[in-house]
């Protein structure tokens, strides 16, 4: 029986990225593909995140969802201005969320002073979705304080992105394990290619230990944009097993923890 869910997964047909878009995939990366992958693993599902260089276009990936279960969820970006009628509407397409891609160092952060972005978030916790942030470890401490103030559930791709060998001695990362006893942050286990440190064990270790396995989920990133042919699907998912010694643990971050936060499939 297939259990366990990929929670971090891009899929695009086609390559036809919005102005402003900050890269071009190299090639589509169609459903079919992905699937296979997730077969060929023994998942049973998981979460597709828009494609940065789509912008706020959500409708592929609405019209990829609408052709697919319980066992599969979307995270949109969408500008400050939507309104809660339409983030409704998305709700019922299987949307849970919202993503804040803000890498590079060039992309200025919103201001959380703007009472806009502030209706915003409040819109987010009346729908119980919760903000995905894409941001470098070091720059977490100029908006992960604000964010957590104001009582969102977040959700930080990529374990954080961190930028020092010691967990201890990284500010940003500090953060999120602090965070962690308040229960309102998640961490994605996914794409330690992304960040400057070569072994990132000890954090995925003290994540486990300030989070607990019901605040970790497990993404493969596919399909790597920026960092295609340097490993395959199952690589990723092998990964998860080298950071979480313990088989019970492994499970619960795949299937329990995925089923909790994105409102996957049936909850046991």
């Amino acid at each position: 029986m297939k259990q366990g869910f990929d929670c971090h997964a891009h899929v695009y047909p086609q390559v036809d990225e919005v102005k402003g878009s900050n890269y071009r995939p190299s090639r589509p990366a169609p459903l079919h593909e992905w699937q296979a992958h997730l077969s060929s693993c023994e998942l049973r599902g998981g979460v597709l995140v828009q494609p940065s260089f789509l912008g706020h276009d959500n409708r592929e990936l609405l019209r990829i969802l609408a052709d697919l279960g319980e066992n599969y969820r979307g995270v949109v970006q969408l500008p400050k201005e939507a309104g809660l009628t339409e983030m409704r509407q998305l709700d019922a397409a299987g949307i849970v969320g919202v993503r804040w891609n803000l890498i590079e160092r060039r992309r200025e952060l919103p201001d959380l002073n703007d009472p806009e972005w502030i209706g915003f978030l409040n819109r987010l916790k009346v729908l119980g979705w919760h903000l995905e942030l894409h941001l470098e470890g070091d720059r977490l401490p100029e908006i992960f304080p604000a964010l957590h103030e104001h009582g969102v559930t977040l959700v930080i791709d990529h374990l954080g992105l961190p930028v020092e060998a010691d967990p201890a001695a990284d500010a940003g990362f500090r953060l999120l394990l602090e965070a962690g006893r308040y229960g309102r942050t998640w961490v994605k286990l996914s794409a330690p290619y992304r960040s400057p440190v070569a072994d990132l064990r000890p954090h995925v270790r003290a994540l486990l230990e300030a989070l607990g396995r019901e605040r970790l989920v497990w993404g493969s990133d596919w399909p790597w944009t920026r960092h295609e042919g340097k490993h395959s699907y199952r690589d990723t998912f092998d990964w998860l097993a080298g950071w979480i010694g313990d088989e019970d643990d492994r499970r619960y971050i795949l299937e329990k923890s995925p089923q909790a936060l994105f409102r996957l499939g049936e909850i046991d």
